[in-house]
Formats: structure tokens, C-alpha cells, sequence
């Protein structure tokens, strides 16, 4: 197993693409944890959880494929741009994309910095000004 922080990301994504469902746990630590910054509450802790959470995608989306747009690593950190996409049971298509910030140790992530997002129409620079600015949906 490669120890290298972005050999990691990429054996991650693989296995995502390839539905292996174990491969894609074993890249997370036992006592992974994480947190997503810009929506308060939401973490994962252990590995269980990572199972739990990647077991369902794979389930609900059956052509989910994951990749990785680019990365930058700085001994054990690793930063990643990165995205998936799937086709949900009533045919919709959910993309998601995203910068994740790992820790990586012994080969594995140990902990994470989630700032990821769906993919939506959301109108131009205006209506994301608006958001800012009035608290619009």
C-alpha cells in the first residue's frame, strides 16, 4: 500500500469508480475523523461511519465514478480538488465537487477538512451576491 498522500487519493478514487466498497474504506484510518466547515454539525467519525456513508452512495448511485482534478501535498497534508458523479434511482444525476484538506499517515487518511458541494444551477454572480447579501435560498 502506498504511503504517498496523493498515491492515497488516487487509489481513494479508484476504488470508488471500481465499487469497491472495501478498498475505498481501507484508504481512512480506524479512528478517521472530519469535519465540513461550512455546514456546521456535519463529521464523520471512524471508519465505520466512512463505510456506512460510501456503502449507501455505491448502493443509491449505481455508475457513481469519482476523479481527482488536482492535487498539492506537503509531507502529510494533502489537498485535493475533486469530484463524483452518479446517476440516482429516479434517473437524476447528482454531480458533486469539492477540496478536501487530509491528513495522511502509514498510507491512510487520519483526519479531513471537507469543503465539497452538489452541483446546482444557482443563476449568475448576481444571484450568488444576492445570497450574500439578502439571505436568499
Amino acid at each position: 500500500m502506498g504511503k504517498d498522500p496523493e498515491a492515497v487519493a488516487q487509489r481513494w478514487v479508484r476504488s470508488l469508480s471500481l465499487h469497491d466498497l472495501e478498498a475505498a474504506v481501507d484508504c481512512f484510518d480506524r479512528d478517521y475523523t472530519d469535519e465540513a466547515p461550512a455546514r456546521r454539525g456535519e463529521s464523520v467519525q471512524g471508519q465505520d461511519a466512512v463505510r456506512q456513508n460510501f456503502e449507501k452512495l455505491l448502493r443509491d448511485l449505481p455508475d457513481l465514478t469519482a476523479t481527482i482534478s488536482r492535487t498539492v501535498s506537503d509531507g502529510d497534508e494533502l489537498w485535493m480538488e475533486w469530484g463524483m458523479r452518479g446517476t440516482r434511482r429516479d434517473g437524476t444525476v447528482m454531480e458533486f465537487v469539492g477540496v478536501n484538506i487530509f491528513q495522511v499517515q502509514d498510507g491512510r487518511f487520519r483526519s479531513g477538512r471537507i469543503y465539497t458541494e452538489i452541483v446546482r444551477d444557482a443563476g449568475g454572480i448576481e444571484a450568488q451576491i444576492d445570497r450574500m447579501t439578502k439571505g436568499a435560498p
